[in-house]
């Protein structure tokens, strides 16, 4: 029997290795070392949904070999493309309760022949997946150009794209090529000047709107603490979920993009996507550790998820 063909590429344009020290009840110490990164916790969440995710980035020293052995607990499928820089580690404290950085080696620019590797991997893993999510970069590893390419080959390719993209990459990526679903975070908008602290509704529906246009056919605005706003083809939605008390907040925006790719290839229509999405993020921050979930409390959740019609623009 042939392996299970993977459903979802990831493309990880950083992933590294995260070290946590923590405190046990009887106050002794305990470390932790897991992979980290947005495309692998946008993974783990796929695998928790039911999908067979294809991680593919760049890795490369001691921190990257030990990131590709920590994948099998995670029973993750992985594409790598080996580099000469060590891929980057972060190890933080959290013994007094708050996250404490102790060290934190940035990510290095790649060579040319590094970024071509990487292309075409994962331009082939996506073609034959059908479906891929696209992220982005908080320092620039890839050159924008390298997005606008991606956006390009994947539609010539047919590959349905999920983006969670902001920025110069986003747009350099929609001068390529259409995203099917776009996943932005008010603060992503903030920083890239669409919103301010004082934007109403109204206006983050002319900022989504603006994204719809420039080439993504939905978009949806993920808000911590608030709704999720979101429009597909025109039809506006506003997505609440129960209020529940966070064990960790993070990683809630990684998880939304997994449930809105889960729900892609499940075949499911606005309104079960923006459940789902909503659902997976809520999930999420119920336990420590970025991309993960009790798979059961997703489903009881996804039926929680109050969805509301705001007024047009």
């Amino acid at each position: 029997m042939g392996q299970q063909q993977n459903t979802v590429a990831v493309f990880a344009p950083v992933l590294y290795l995260t070290v946590t020290v923590e405190s046990t009840s009887s106050g002794e110490d305990e470390v932790h070392i897991h992979p980290g990164g947005q495309g692998f916790w946008v993974a783990r969440m796929l695998k928790h949904l039911g999908e067979r995710p294809l991680l593919c980035g760049p890795v490369g020293g001691e921190a990257g070999r030990v990131f590709i052995g920590l994948l099998g607990q995670f029973r993750m499928d992985i594409s790598p493309v080996e580099i000469a820089h060590a891929s980057p580690v972060v190890i933080s404290d959290r013994r007094s309760g708050e996250r404490e950085m102790i060290a934190d080696s940035s990510p290095v620019s790649l060579e040319r022949h590094e970024i071509d590797d990487v292309y075409g991997r994962f331009l082939d893993k996506a073609l034959s997946a059908g479906l891929c999510v696209v992220t982005g970069q908080s320092e620039e590893i890839f050159p924008t150009q390298f997005y606008r390419r991606l956006g390009h080959d994947l539609a010539a390719g047919g590959v349905t794209v999920v983006a969670d993209l902001h920025g110069p990459e986003l747009w350099s990526f929609l001068e390529g090529g259409p995203i099917e679903i776009l996943k932005v975070s008010d603060e992503d908008l903030r920083s890239d000047g669409l919103l301010d602290n004082d934007s109403d509704q109204q206006a983050k529906m002319v900022a989504l709107n603006k994204l719809s246009e420039g080439g993504a056919k939905a978009a949806v605005l993920s808000q911590q603490d608030k709704p999720a706003l979101a429009t597909f083809g025109g039809d506006w939605y506003q997505a609440r979920t129960p209020e529940l008390d966070p064990a960790d907040h993070r990683g809630a925006g990684d998880s939304m993009t997994a449930g809105l790719a889960a729900a892609l290839r499940q075949g499911y229509d606005a309104e079960e996507t923006l459940r789902l999405a909503c659902a997976a993020g809520a999930a999420n921050v119920m336990r420590h550790g970025l991309g993960s979930a009790d798979s059961d409390l997703i489903p009881a959740l996804t039926e929680k998820v109050e969805l509301s019609k705001p007024v047009p623009l």
